[in-house]
């Protein structure tokens, strides 16, 4: 009786733990329409090392923000809502990507997290100091071995996200984002939001940059795909010609934290095609050929993620 009795409470102490894990989360999720803040974070991958100014200010207006690169190329972000303009310097090419500097750490990583926090494991950790605060320790570790987990240090008082590791299936530490410095709720002054530097500028929409996604046309494909790990969902489509004008239809699938895309090209005379698999940092790639089409997998989740992904791919030819 003693035995079962000891065993209830542990369950119960795990399952409260889970869920205090889970209201952290979430606080910190909602943390990142209320808070302001004036910090330099850092974030490594490898060797690579980028040091970012953030400013980030709520009010009664919404949200604006200025991203700065300490490190590297110059550039910034001024971010109004969902209008985003990035300035270069001039004779610079402007940047394709228009990921901006730091990866949306920390708020928007934070609310991808909360959105995808069903496909993880959620504990809590230890207490310990970040950037000069008090914070608190929580793993996400995943359901399954098809993507990587994080280890998270959040702020305790006002719930900021003050530091994210990304860790592989190995428990290695993959990628960090770090706050070296920040001040939370502090006064900033319109003249702290205004651009520092003068160059060329390129401005967008943030929703309008969102891929379109039409349900029909993966239905008309061809291209069947029998297995993907659990959550991942369409989230785009296109289909278009490569350079090379060889048909091309991409497909892109997310659990709403990480996400993979699936390349179909019809063969062309080309070489130096991936057969097999490859890694870049916390990238991953399969690459196969399916019916002449060279059919290529990647995305930031484990090896053997992308290549289930990619012996799961069927050409249809009826």
């Amino acid at each position: 009786m003693k035995v079962v009795l000891s065993f209830c409470l542990l369950l119960l102490g795990i399952s409260a733990q889970a869920d205090e894990a889970a209201l952290l989360l979430e606080r910190s999720s909602l943390a990142t329409k209320q808070l302001s803040y004036n910090g330099v974070f850092a974030v490594q991958k490898a060797e690579d090392l980028q040091s970012v100014r953030i400013i980030h200010r709520v009010d009664e207006q919404g949200v604006v923000e200025r991203l700065a690169s300490l490190s590297g190329v110059e550039r910034e972000f001024i971010r109004t809502n969902d209008r985003v303009t990035c300035i270069y310097p001039e004779g610079q090419r402007p940047q394709v990507n228009r990921q901006p500097l730091g990866r949306g750490f920390p708020s928007d990583l934070i609310v991808r997290m909360k959105s995808a926090s069903e496909y993880y494991n959620l504990t809590l950790g230890q207490q310990g100091r970040v950037a000069a605060y008090q914070a608190q320790e929580l793993f996400m570790q995943p359901i399954d071995q098809y993507r990587y987990g994080y280890r998270l240090w959040i702020e305790k008082e006002n719930a900021l996200l003050l530091q994210a590791d990304l860790i592989s299936e190995y428990g290695k530490v993959l990628e960090k984002f770090a706050f070296s410095s920040v001040v939370i709720n502090g006064e900033i002054t319109d003249q702290l939001l205004q651009p520092q530097m003068v160059g060329n500028e390129m401005t967008w929409n943030r929703k309008d940059a969102e891929p379109m996604i039409d349900n029909a046309i993966p239905n008309a494909s061809k291209w069947q795909i029998t297995w993907l790990p659990k959550g991942f969902n369409l989230t785009g489509y296109q289909h278009r010609f490569a350079r090379n004008g060889a048909p091309l239809e991409q497909r892109i699938y997310s659990d709403g934290l990480s996400s993979v895309s699936v390349f179909m090209e019809k063969m062309r005379a080309r070489h130096g095609h991936l057969h097999g698999g490859s890694q870049m940092g916390t990238v991953n790639a399969f690459g196969t050929i399916i019916n002449s089409y060279f059919v290529t997998v990647v995305g930031e989740v484990p090896a053997q993620t992308v290549e289930k992904i990619g012996t799961a791919i069927q050409y249809d030819e009826d």
